[in-house]
């Protein structure tokens, strides 16, 4: 498990924590809230690496008293700490997100210090993606600004994280180097705790390697440190990669205890990331141990973990987006009471001719206004629909998909030498179906919405299923592109499902041995064209939702549909979608 830092680490002991949390009531005014917002921010880093809860406690109230004010300062303390939060809670969605707002806010501010920070989160949520390039480059720009601020400790945390990125695309001799650099930086600072996060990338640096002996070695070394400076999370962080090295080498007694013990301390910690870390070393090492009622029980509760993680996750995603669109909302509030008061001002001291220009002008912004928003609106309508598929996708994945996964853990549990040959083919049956159903629930839950369509474009995605389709042996699908770049993602998401549905029509009725799917166009249109060798019959289809889904989606794109039908010849469908005004 890859090392988590913040920004800002904290080294107190902990007795100088006070564990009596402080009332938010904030009292009217600017500056008396100011006071209140550096406060929290104080309490809120002090806890990050003691109590999670109370962490994100006292920065929810920097962040509430910042969009009281539309004070950009605060709101950009606000999302370092929680940037800080998800990263450890491994929230890498919502952190890229989170990311990008901080980016773009602190920019404006001229606060160098806290973009670096940004960047250095937006190249975390890259390389837990394995997009290395966009992480290496994110990286390499929150050096340079550390290195110019004379930032010694941010500039060894982001060495080191390039470091682990090298390390997880196995380039380990790359790694080392920038590993050395980082510990030679803490070491000038005299940081415990960042000797403490280099020995311990380190150390599973070394198990990557099947070097258990080292790896233990530096693991040791880093939870002395974070013991010494009583840094909580460093220590069940610590604690599970000594679980999971025991292990890897059988030594499963030593890996229940020391798992055990992670558990526990995950618990006062909050974490619900490093409790399932622990329950998962314990239900391997009891798996290890032949003590399988036990490995299911963890196991189980490793999946219940998860389920209400996915829960917390979509709570999560909606809030940000939530509080995006209030910021949006807030500032343009700001901006139509600043038109007002000069529309108001320019109807009292200008003489008609000039009040009729003016409010030409402004009528005219205003509609301009409306057009953006209008635009705004569409495309958070269109973002909408993307989350509630990726929603629905989860679910299936998570949910079902995690039903489907221990039905097939206790089928596994159960020992079918004991069972008379009927039942075994009768268990070996119901074995390959479980299975079945859940690859079958795992392309579904892709094909909702498929990441090579939000990252790549219309085209990639169109070859990835093509690719699926084609493992079928039983149609060949053929794929023609001209499309030469990506348009607008309402656009891509509708094409792609009404081709998705097309080609499901085409394996389930048609009957054919030969399809093809043809994507190109012209200054102003773009064409879809679908066909197969098939009989040629299109009653089933239209008996069903899938052609009236294909139309309806034609039709919000106000393209045009044709079907030629011909018997023993097969089906053609041509699609024209005019291209959106630039």
């Amino acid at each position: 498990m890859a090392t988590l830092k913040c920004s800002s680490p904290s080294e107190k002991k902990s007795g100088a924590f006070t564990d009596t949390l402080v009332l938010a009531v904030p009292q009217e005014g600017f500056a008396e809230d100011t006071v209140l917002i550096n406060q929290y921010h104080q309490f809120a880093s002090s806890y990050l690496f003691m109590d999670a809860e109370k962490a994100m406690f006292y920065a929810k109230f920097v962040l509430r008293l910042s969009q009281k004010h539309q004070w950009a300062k605060g709101k950009v303390l606000a999302y370092n700490l929680l940037s800080t939060y998800y990263l450890l809670d491994g929230s890498y969605d919502i952190l890229r997100g989170l990311s990008n707002e901080t980016i773009m806010l602190s920019r404006q501010l001229h606060m160098p210090f806290y973009t670096a920070h940004a960047q250095r989160f937006l190249a975390e949520s890259y390389g837990e993606y394995r997009q290395w390039d966009s992480a290496r480059v994110n990286y390499n720009r929150a050096i340079s600004t550390f290195k110019a601020l004379g930032a010694d400790s941010s500039q060894a945390m982001c060495l080191e994280n390039l470091a682990n990125s090298f390390r997880e695309k196995k380039l380990y001799d790359e790694s080392m180097p920038y590993y050395d650099e980082a510990y030679a930086l803490f070491d000038k600072i005299e940081s415990d705790w960042g000797r403490a996060t280099v020995l311990q990338s380190k150390g599973y640096l070394h198990v990557l390697q099947k070097q258990y002996a080292p790896a233990e070695k530096y693991f040791d070394q880093s939870l002395a440190l974070f013991t010494r400076i009583q840094n909580r999370y460093g220590q069940v962080n610590v604690l599970n990669d000594i679980a999971n090295n025991y292990c890897l080498q059988g030594q499963f007694d030593k890996g229940i205890a020391t798992s055990t013990a992670a558990l526990d301390s995950s618990v006062l910690y909050h974490s619900v990331q490093q409790t399932n870390w622990a329950l998962l070393s314990l239900s391997r090492a009891y798996k290890g141990k032949g003590m399988h009622d036990k490995a299911l029980d963890y196991m189980e509760k490793v999946i219940f973990n998860r389920r209400m993680v996915h829960t917390d996750n979509v709570q999560r995603e909606y809030t940000m987006y939530q509080l995006t669109y209030e910021n949006e909302r807030k500032d343009s509030e700001i901006q139509e009471k600043a038109i007002e008061t000069q529309r108001l001002q320019t109807s009292i001291f200008a003489t008609v001719s000039i009040l009729v220009l003016i409010l030409a002008i402004i009528l005219w912004l205003n509609n301009k206004k409306l057009r953006r928003k209008n635009a705004e609106i569409h495309e958070a309508m269109i973002q909408g629909q993307t989350i509630e598929r990726k929603r629905v996708a989860a679910e299936l994945h998570d949910n079902l998909g995690g039903t489907l996964a221990s039905l097939n853990w206790y089928l596994y549990g159960i020992d079918k030498s004991l069972l008379p040959p009927e039942e075994q083919k009768i268990y070996q049956s119901v074995h390959q179906m479980v299975g079945a159903a859940y690859r079958e629930l795992r392309s579904l839950s892709h094909n909702l919405m498929p990441q090579e369509l939000e990252e790549h474009g219309l085209v990639i995605a169109l070859e990835r299923l093509v690719s699926q389709m084609n493992e079928n042996k039983n149609i060949e699908f053929v794929f023609n592109s001209r499309l030469h770049n990506r348009v607008q993602s309402r656009i891509e998401v509708e094409l792609y499902s009404i081709i998705l549905e097309l080609t499901t029509n085409i394996i389930k009725h048609s009957g054919s041995t030969k399809a093809s799917i043809s994507l190109y166009e012209s200054m102003k249109n773009i064409y879809v064209i679908v066909s197969d060798n098939g009989s040629g019959v299109v009653e089933p289809m239209r008996q069903g939702m899938g052609l009236k889904n294909i139309k309806n989606r034609v039709s919000g794109l106000r393209g045009r549909l044709t079907i030629h039908s011909e018997a023993q010849t097969g089906i053609k469908v041509e699609i024209e979608i005019p291209k959106p005004a630039a």
